[in-house]
């Protein structure tokens, strides 16, 4: 008897139905279909009709969720990292949605269900050469290993983004340490459009955070599009310039994909590597924070607020607040001690050593809607009144004439591009440089520059800034004066409203 070799969704299908130990007759009553479609869509044999495909999909997640056993829905749970229900019924409808599109694209390119094991392209746009690389593999979350060598600051920033961002499915709140991906770059810091090629920089490190994400330097990159994932996908060309992709091989054949994989990974050197994900915590103890605060040549960026500009009181408040709210398994990372010492030598450097310091005007708009500053690496929401201390206290920053310390406020986007979030927040010295994204993933949100290029090309970013003379950046310190007056009127009305409700 001939067999029919089963397509991506059918492969997907049966997985689920087996995971979650969930029965062909059960699901196709539920579903009002007859059991032979569903021994169908399993081995390949037809898909689910394309007019009715939103429809059968949220019903195959959802009752796959609600059928599966305990112990089904604890394998569903550990192979998407994922344990509400609901949620875990929408990554399920995004996974079969993700598949089905694959192999219907399949059939309308090559008129067949199933992948062939190699395809060539002679030329690509970047945007025809993206949607190829977007393989549905990359929405697994469990054991996914990636290596890619790509001329990424050689094309527009829409594609760049694209291709970083890719279809993994990466919540802003989670961490997917079973996604490993190692990518190569060809920069040349000379060449660079300094502004917006270190905020695509800045926005690779954050989006990234949340998977084992290297990023290394690599003049070898130059003019390569290599994506691989280990064993299972892998699609490479050649860039000629930003519009046009040459030579471009597409394969699933393991053979090919694992060779290209190992390949690419033995170029990973640590001398190449660019920066090293690290913590607050770690920073810390390594003792990376306390030098990095005595360092000369202090130059900050502070795109979301932290634990740098509290006065004593209210350092105490949050302390107390940070001790009561974290769970029981984090409470050994927390030395009081050592907490107040950085909260004292913080202020004793910005009051008598010179700083210089940029804070975004959306970053403290943020605080007085938000209410919430990043403490040592943990987010904390503040009342109004203590949201009005902070505020008061960088105010008296701002007019202290006689210390060091020197502030400009940056106002608006340094780019038009919306994709591009300036919430990250930089501290440069000649001890240490690092940058700090803001997500409530603690792990590997600190990016500690490793490469003396990638503090090069920081420091010229703030330079940059700082030396901006229009009505981008303010200096003066009655507009200063003027604009904290402007937020702390804000929060003083949001207290009178909040007396009403």
């Amino acid at each position: 008897m001939e067999t029919t070799e089963k397509n991506r969704f059918s492969i997907l299908l049966e997985q689920l139905i087996n995971m979650g130990e969930v029965k062909n007759s059960s699901l196709a009553t539920a579903l009002r279909y007859d059991p032979s479609y569903i021994s169908k869509w399993i081995t390949g044999r037809i898909l689910p009709a394309e007019k009715t495909k939103q429809k059968v999909l949220r019903g195959i997640s959802q009752e796959i969720v609600r059928q599966s056993t305990q112990s089904g829905l604890e394998t569903l749970s550990v192979n998407y990292q994922i344990t509400d229900c609901e949620e875990l019924q929408a990554v399920i409808y995004d996974n079969l949605e993700a598949e089905y599109n694959y192999v219907m694209e399949l059939q309308k390119t090559y008129g067949t269900l199933v992948a062939p094991k190699m395809s060539f392209f002679m030329t690509l746009s970047p945007a025809q050469y993206i949607v190829k690389m977007h393989h549905p593999v990359l929405r697994r979350v469990k054991q996914l290993n990636i290596a890619a060598e790509m001329d990424l600051m050689a094309l527009k920033h829409e594609y760049r983004m694209q291709i970083i961002q890719g279809s993994m499915r990466r919540e802003v709140y989670r961490a997917y340490p079973d996604v490993h991906f190692s990518l190569l770059i060809h920069i040349q810091p000379e060449k660079m459009n300094i502004i917006e090629d270190t905020m695509f920089l800045m926005n690779v490190i954050s989006d990234m955070s949340r998977v084992d994400f290297r990023l290394y330097k690599s003049s070898q990159a130059a003019g390569r599009m290599i994506f691989s994932v280990q064993d299972e996908f892998m699609i490479s060309g050649m860039l000629v310039d930003d519009k046009k992709c040459m030579a471009v091989n597409v394969s699933t054949e393991a053979s090919h994909c694992r060779s290209m994989f190992e390949t690419l990974r033995e170029s990973c050197t640590r001398d190449a590597l660019l920066y090293r994900p690290s913590t607050i915590d770690e920073l810390i103890v390594e003792h990376i924070y306390q030098r990095s605060m005595l360092a000369m040549n202090r130059n900050w960026y502070i795109g979301h607020l932290t634990e740098h500009f509290l006065p004593d009181e209210l350092f105490e408040e949050l302390l107390e607040t940070l001790k009561k709210g974290i769970h029981e398994d984090e409470q050994s990372k927390i030395e009081e001690a050592q907490l107040r010492y950085l909260h004292a030598l913080t202020r004793k450097v910005l009051a008598e050593s010179p700083s210089r310091v940029i804070f975004c005007k959306e970053a403290i708009a943020q605080l007085v809607v938000e209410k919430e500053v990043n403490f040592f690496g943990y987010p904390i929401r503040l009342s109004l009144a203590q949201v009005k201390t902070y505020l008061r206290y960088l105010q008296s920053l701002c007019k202290n004439g006689e210390s060091p310390l020197e502030i400009k406020l940056l106002s608006g986007r340094l780019t038009t591009d919306y994709q591009y979030e300036m919430t990250q927040c930089i501290f440069l010295s000649d001890s240490n440089s690092y940058l700090i994204s803001k997500t409530e993933n603690r792990k590997n949100n600190l990016a500690l520059f490793t490469h003396p290029e990638m503090t090069s090309i920081f420091d010229r970013f703030f330079q940059d800034i700082w030396n901006i003379q229009d009505e981008r950046c303010l200096s003066e310190s009655a507009e200063q004066q003027r604009f904290f007056g402007h937020m702390i009127h804000n929060t003083e009305i949001q207290t009178d409203i909040s007396f009403n409700f």
